[in-house]
Order: structure tokens, then sequence, then C-alpha cells
């Protein structure tokens, strides 16, 4: 500790300043007995001291104040600095060199408290960036390995529909037959075909969907106004029972551009959604359609909207919904291929369908389809 004191510049100018004054006293003794020989020498130390003393004390403090003491200062501002404390400030307002010294310093930390930040800042968008960049590619895996198994799935179930298509005619056939020439006392034997034919009937709607799921059609593609393939869906579907309780509130943007399509895929598409809606509402409720004009990243689209008043999607089996044979309803009401073709449909045409829901307030399904000329249709 008295070496590093020693050491500092405080420590310096002290051992300076002592040296000085011992000099200055040895000078100021020597005159003094040589001007009054007789004098003692207590006399001589007393004054001789006295004289350093009075002269070492004013240096001392000056030396504190204006250069011991700033100095400390900075050193504990380069401390601190050191340490990661950019927000430290040397509070020193004199015009000399030292107080040049500080200024500087506190420019230098602020300049260095600016880049922290900046780096920061970077640092955070880079790992929202990242993050981002994640998701996109997990997605899109997800996305690839899902076109993959459709693929596959296409593939057998195109082998197995028409393996199961020809028998199932015949026995529709026969079993049609059969009911003709039943006599009608036999009520039980009636009752009993018609369930042979009700349910080899549904067989024959899951292989037709199977084909339509598998089938590589061409598409057929047009300029059309989607406000009106809207409305002939909905003339389509509103003198059907099932739609007979069940309110439309339509809202349909009439501003939005005519876009290319395949008229009847999109058309199968609202079919499925408004057949789905009117299950999940057991056939009485609200259904809202609506039409606009939107735009993501620099691209627009036109976003359909299909809202429900029915029980809503639970989260567990939101994900699942688009998957093939996936579906809700009870046994014998679906195939769960509508919306898996759907979703299909529509990324044929290069657009999103995507849904929305809550427990209790119903389903929301939108589709997205691009503009004429913003994705190269």
């Amino acid at each position: 500790m008295q070496k590093k004191t020693l050491n500092s510049l405080a420590g310096k100018l002290i051992l300076t300043i002592g040296s000085m004054m011992l000099i200055v006293g040895l000078f100021f003794a020597y005159a003094f007995i040589k001007q009054s020989p007789g004098s003692k020498l207590e006399s001589v130390l007393f004054y001789g001291g006295l004289f350093v003393f009075s002269i070492s004390l004013p240096l001392c403090l000056i030396l504190y104040k204006f250069v011991t003491k700033p100095i400390s200062y900075l050193v504990a501002g380069m401390d601190k600095l050191s340490k990661g404390d950019v927000e430290y400030r040397i509070d020193l307002r004199t015009k000399d060199e030292i107080g040049m010294l500080a200024g500087s310093f506190n420019s230098m930390a602020e300049e260095l408290k600016q880049y922290k930040e900046k780096m920061e800042n970077w640092t955070k968008s880079l790992e929202e960036e990242v993050q981002k960049k994640t998701t996109e590619i997990v997605r899109a895996q997800e996305q690839l390995l899902n076109a993959e198994k459709l693929a596959s799935l296409g593939r057998m179930a195109a082998g197995v529909a028409h393996e199961l298509n020809s028998p199932l005619t015949g026995i529709v056939t026969f079993a049609h037959l059969l009911l003709k020439h039943t006599p009608l006392e036999n009520a039980q034997d009636i009752e009993d075909i018609k369930i042979i034919i009700d349910q080899a009937e549904r067989c024959s709607r899951i292989v037709r969907g199977l084909l339509g799921f598998s089938r590589r059609t061409v598409s057929e593609k047009s300029e059309i106004n989607i406000n009106t393939l809207v409305e002939n869906t909905l003339s389509m579907v509103k003198n059907q029972s099932r739609f007979y309780n069940i309110a439309f509130d339509i809202r349909l943007d009439k501003s939005i551009p005519d876009i290319i399509v395949d008229p009847n895929q999109i058309q199968q598409v609202f079919l499925n959604l408004l057949i789905n809606a009117a299950d999940a509402m057991e056939e009485k409720g609200k259904i809202n359609i609506a039409s606009r004009l939107v735009e993501e990243q620099n691209v627009k689209y036109i976003e359909m909207e299909f809202t429900d008043t029915g029980p809503g999607i639970p989260e567990d089996i939101r994900n699942k919904i688009f998957e093939p044979f996936f579906t809700t309803k009870p046994s014998g009401k679906g195939t769960g291929l509508g919306l898996s073709v759907s979703y299909g449909i529509i990324k044929k045409h290069e657009g999103e369908i995507f849904v929305k829901s809550e427990l209790g307030k119903g389903a929301s399904f939108f589709i997205h389809l691009p503009v004429k000329g913003e994705s190269g249709n």
C-alpha cells in the first residue's frame, strides 16, 4: 500500500515538494545562522520548521484541489468505464487541461453508450430475424412433408378407389333390383335392403372423394369476379333443407378486381366451407361471408372470409383439419376429404387457406387468392 501510494502522482508531487521545502529550510537555517551566529539551534529549527510548514501546507492544499482530486475523478471514471458502466460521467467544469480531459472522457462515454445501444438493438433485431427465418424453415419443412404425404396418399387412394368402384357399383345395382322384386309386405327385408343401398352409396361417395382427391385435372382458368362466384354458390345452397334455418350476412366488396382462377374448383371450395359450417351449427345459426382486398409483403390478395356461429374448433386439432380423412363429424356424416381437397385447390392457385377459431365463438376460414399480375398466374 505504501509503495502504491509513493508511486502515485500525488505521492510523487508530495515527495518533490517535501524535498524542495527541505532544501529551502536548510538554506533558511544557513542564512539565519550566518546572520546571527549566536542564535540557538532550537530557535533556528523552530523558525525554519514554521517557515517550511507555512509554505508546504498551502502548496499541498492547492495540489490536492487542482491536481490530485480531479485526477482521482478521472481514474475512478476510467475504472467504471472499464467495468461496463457507460452511464458514469465526471462532473468537472474547470477550463484547464484536466477539465478538457474530463470533457473528452464524458464524450467518449456517451459515444460508447450510443454504440452499445446500437449493438444491443442490432443483436435484438438479428435474433428476431433468425427466429423468423427459423419459423419459416420449420413451416416450409412441414408443408413439404405434408405435400409428400398427400402425394403418396393420392397414389394409394387412386388405386384403392378404382379397385372398389366396380364391386360397389354392382352392389348398388343389384340391391336396387332386389328391392324392386321384394314384396311390399316384407317390410323388414325392404328396410334391410335400403340400409345396404345407403351404406353402399356412402362407400361410393367416399370412393368419388378419393378419386377427386387423387385425380390430376388440368385447370381451366378464366378471369372472373369472385363476388359473382360467391353469389352463384349461395343460390345453389339456399334452397337445400340443411340451410333453411341458417341466416346469411353477406358483405362483398364491390371494388375488388377480377382474378384468374378455375371457377369450378373455387366453387367447390366455397361449397365445402358452407356445408361444413352448416354441419358445425347443426343446421341453425348464422354464416357471415365477406370479401376484401388486402396487401401482404407488397403482394395484393383477395381475401374471402367464411365465419359461422358454431361451437368453434379446439386448439389441439386446429392444425389437423386440413389433413386427409381427419373429421370431427359423427360416423357416416363425413369422409374427412373436403378440407384437404380445398387446401389442395387453393395451393394450386398459389393462395392460402387458414382458420381462426375460439371455443364457443365459431370458426372463421380465410382464403387468400392472388390478384392477376401479382403472382405470375
